[in-house]
């Protein structure tokens, strides 16, 4: 058994049958943080059988929400609850309390990457009932003040190219994509990082070139490619950080300059509702504390809906000096 550290709680898992290693896929295997007795969470990967193909729904498994080519599940009528991820050839299985996840992985995917998706997704359910919740977003710190940016937006919003930026210009970065969202000691909302590489396009890479060195090949995000965040930007990783100061709501519209306007704190809790997709999953654990997590970060920030034209691309460097131009 393997073991390896998340921000308080240990992982713990197994390989059966030549099944994939998908937590080290994850790059969860070198862990981040300490395990300080948060909780264990058991992870068993073994090689599916032909059963793991079949819809769970004709065997009375309830139908919860749909993440891409991944389908989520409730158990039976009368069955202990339990959340089943199932992306047409593997099946990976979460009971209630999270303490075990159990995952019939398949030898060839419809979709590639989606068993390791499904993972994601049903590691993310685990860590709810130890008061972890994830966030689609990017995190910076300030590199010379300390201040936290929070970078929230749907995919394609242009989380990663405000990341890379902000990082090329010295910003500490906790991710690109994906967070978690918890309550510190002292009752203060705290973001946590999730070890993984940025996903950069075509156009993010072509503005920034002395990233192609560290770029992978395409796979399993488009036309996408994997670049190590921790080569690409030595000394800069950070595994926590407070609540943010500032949030960033980018979108990108190619047709237009490049401007930074004050946003709603209405309008900013929406989009960060939006990009928690564990809060429209019914009976999903721990929704007050999420829902409250959120509004205490909404209050506690100011927002701005940063509108990215071309020109950002054509000369990145106009993004740090209109932020560090605000008032901290």
């Amino acid at each position: 058994m393997k073991t390896a550290a998340l921000h308080g709680v240990t992982l713990a898992w197994t390989t059966e049958d030549g099944a994939p290693d998908l937590v080290h896929e994850l790059g969860l295997d070198e862990g981040i943080g300490q395990a300080d007795g948060r909780g264990i969470i058991e992870i068993v990967l073994r090689r599916a059988t032909e059963p793991s193909f079949a819809d769970p729904a004709a065997e009375g498994f309830r139908p919860s929400f749909f993440h891409g080519v991944v389908q989520a599940y409730r158990e039976p009528e009368g069955a202990p609850q339990a959340f089943l991820l199932w992306d047409r050839r593997s099946r990976i299985l979460v009971p209630a309390g999270g303490a075990r996840i159990e995952a019939s992985l398949a030898s060839e995917e419809l979709v590639p990457g989606s068993a390791r998706a499904s993972l994601e997704i049903a590691l993310s359910l685990a860590l709810r009932f130890v008061g972890l919740f994830h966030l689609h977003a990017a995190a910076l710190v300030h590199r010379t003040h300390g201040e936290t940016v929070l970078v929230v937006g749907g995919a394609g919003a242009g989380k990663t190219t405000t990341t890379i930026t902000l990082a090329s210009a010295g910003y500490g970065f906790l991710g690109d994509d994906a967070l978690l969202l918890e309550d510190d000691p002292l009752g203060r909302p705290r973001l946590c990082a999730l070890p993984r590489p940025f996903h950069v396009g075509p156009a993010a890479l072509s503005a920034f070139p002395r990233l192609a060195p560290f770029a992978g090949s395409t796979k399993g995000h488009g036309d996408k490619r994997d670049v190590d965040p921790k080569l690409a930007f030595p000394g800069q990783a950070r595994p926590t950080c407070l609540a943010p100061t500032l949030v960033l709501h980018p979108c990108i519209e190619p047709d237009q300059p490049t401007q930074l306007a004050p946003l709603a704190k209405a309008d900013a809790l929406g989009n960060l509702i939006a990009s928690s997709g564990g809060l429209v999953i019914d009976d999903v654990p721990g929704k007050t504390e999420h829902l409250a997590l959120l509004t205490r970060l909404t209050n506690g920030a100011r927002h701005y809906d940063l509108r990215m034209g071309r020109d950002l691309l054509d000369d990145p460097s106009i993004l740090p000096f209109g932020i560090d131009g605000l008032d901290y």
